[in-house]
């Protein structure tokens, strides 16, 4: 039924117009005032109306409440959506209040339970519905992750964290909420936590797909299929549209490294620093 479901959502999207919204993708730790201000802008600004998914968290409330006493003083309103089992995201409250609002934003955590419990739900088309009429979709850490079609589990093929391995299969990947192109792979805390490992895994997993490591600190504002680099730190663009797999290593591999204001076009994959 998921499948059926996922890849009639895939042809929808597919058949329809591009998206008329914005994605901010944060790598985690922390947001600039400048990434802030993107994704304040995408809600719409003052009177907008921001939905909070913290499913991912193990503290939904807390993060209900910075966001509330961030937001409201600036004329917006907060919608909890606080999906914490499956069931949830066909409630017809948390669906109503998914239709109105003008931008949602995924916590930090764990994005295995986004996957558990919204990937390909009613909420699920109602979020990627507004955003494809507009609204601001922002997701920090595992909200970043959760933005690719192919999603990071953050797993080892063992399901072991941030071990050092690399090769074909060597890390789990599910289903995500797909905002952006399928053939674009999101993974955060790049830098910092030297994750290289894991897309050059991807690559040689999915070697039509291009991955994007986000830094902390750091976000990719896409628009009008735009990516663009904001924030303190950087991104590493892995493409692989030149490389060759060999036994169980590879040549050909391209590597970008853009800072705040680089950007790449992500239907040709022209990058410019």
């Amino acid at each position: 039924m998921l499948r059926t479901f996922s890849l009639l959502l895939l042809s929808c999207l597919l058949a329809a117009a591009p998206p008329k919204g914005t994605l901010v993708i944060v790598g985690g730790h922390g947001r600039t005032p400048d990434i802030a201000e993107a994704f304040l802008q995408g809600a719409g600004g003052k009177g907008g109306v921001v939905g909070i998914v913290p499913t991912s968290t193990s503290e939904p409330v807390e993060e209900i409440k910075e966001w509330r006493e961030e937001l409201e003083p600036l004329g917006v309103t907060v919608v909890p959506l606080d999906v914490r089992k499956r069931e949830d995201s066909s409630s017809p409250a948390i669906l109503e209040a998914a239709a109105r609002c003008t931008g949602f934003w995924f916590s930090g955590g764990d994005q295995d339970l986004v996957g558990n419990f919204i990937v390909g739900t009613p909420l699920h088309k109602v979020i990627m519905d507004r955003y494809y009429a507009g609204a601001v979709v922002g997701g920090t850490s595992a909200g970043a992750a959760i933005m690719s079609k192919v999603m990071l589990r953050g797993e080892d093929l063992h399901g072991k964290l941030e071990l050092v391995e690399m090769g074909p299969g060597c890390y789990q990947t599910r289903e995500g909420m797909g905002f952006l192109p399928p053939d674009i792979i999101i993974d955060q805390h790049f830098i910092k936590r030297g994750r290289e490992n894991r897309l050059l895994s991807m690559a040689m997993t999915f070697p039509d797909h291009m991955g994007i490591g986000v830094d902390e600190t750091t976000a990719l504002i896409v628009k009008d299929g735009i990516a663009t680099v904001r924030g303190a730190s950087g991104v590493l663009v892995f493409e692989p549209s030149g490389m060759k797999l060999a036994r169980d290593g590879f040549t050909g591999l391209t590597l970008h490294y853009l800072r705040a204001g680089g950007t790449i076009d992500l239907a040709t994959r022209k990058v410019r620093p």
